[in-house]
């Protein structure tokens, strides 16, 4: 975690302490962008992180090193989206370095940790929302412009994400979620995609 943050923040990112996730084994950092934010996940508890859907995935799928995970979409209106889509509803928190317990509520989690091009849902309050921590980036940082999912079925991905207007790219493949585009001083930068970091 520690090495990723570094490779972010020589780029001009600013990546802070996030926190940890208790009864899962992992631990996260956060490179606040305002209305959205990049989240850098990894187990600290190996035998913790075994015991649940959550840290055996993240454990799975960074075997090899670092990669792209899962993404998510903030709402405000988190029971009826669950409703419409037929989720579980899920209270979420974790535990701020400065002694915070911040809380969220999702749905679709454990859909989306099987298929990393699926999104899940998150509501949070404003005072809680890691996008909003205060940055102190070493260069212009936008927002994230662009995200880039394979998928077998394209309409799915209409269905999943409800229609929204986002900011994504669909194309042919194996469901994986591939590339995340930010605006850094004016420019895209990408993570995930090799050789164009």
């Amino acid at each position: 975690l520690a090495a990723t943050a570094e490779r972010l923040r020589a780029v001009g990112l600013d990546v802070q302490e996030g926190g940890t996730h208790p009864g899962f084994g992992t631990r996260n950092m956060v490179v606040p962008l305002g209305r959205s934010y990049l989240e850098l996940l990894a187990v600290e508890d190996r035998a913790q992180a075994e015991q649940s859907l959550f840290g055996r995935t993240l454990l799975a799928r960074t075997a090899d090193g670092d990669r792209l995970v899962r993404w998510s979409i903030r709402t405000d209106r988190i029971d009826e989206v669950a409703a419409d889509l037929g989720l579980d509803v899920e209270d979420r928190s974790r535990l701020h370095p400065d002694g915070r317990t911040l809380r969220w509520r999702s749905a679709g989690m454990t859909p989306s940790l099987l298929d990393p091009s699926r999104p899940f849902f998150m509501q949070w309050s404003d005072r809680d929302w890691p996008g909003a921590e205060p940055a102190r980036h070493g260069a212009v940082v936008g927002d994230i412009t662009d995200l880039e999912v394979t998928v077998p079925d394209r309409d799915a991905v209409r269905e999943r994400t409800l229609g929204l207007a986002l900011p994504l790219t669909v194309r042919n493949g194996p469901s994986d979620l591939t590339v995340v585009t930010v605006e850094v001083d004016g420019r895209p930068w990408h993570l995930g995609a090799e050789g164009r970091r």
